[in-house]
């Protein structure tokens, strides 16, 4: 029997930010989808998506106008100006 030759020192694995993030994912994902069918299993489900429903519409009321109005002009700028350099490389 013939034994493969080495060629040099085992490098160890190196694990990307990419795969751990990605780890992390589906860990979450996967526990999202577990929490759902729990609660489905428990009639909590509809209760829950109507208690963050309106936990997030309380948030939302609770933003001044003037701030929104402020992130809305900037964007519309920002849109202007990225349509314009745009329009202008061509």
């Amino acid at each position: 029997m013939e034994t493969a030759k080495k060629t040099g020192p085992k490098a160890k694995k190196q694990t990307n930010i990419t795969q751990i993030f990605r780890a992390l994912f589906f860990i979450i994902l996967c526990l999202f989808i577990v929490n759902i069918y729990y609660l489905s299993t428990k009639d909590q489900l509809v209760p829950q998506i109507l208690k963050a429903y309106s936990a997030l519409v309380n948030f939302s009321l609770s933003i001044p106008t003037p701030i929104l109005m402020l992130i809305g002009y900037s964007i519309v700028i920002f849109y202007i100006g990225y349509y314009l350099g745009m329009k202008k490389k061509k």
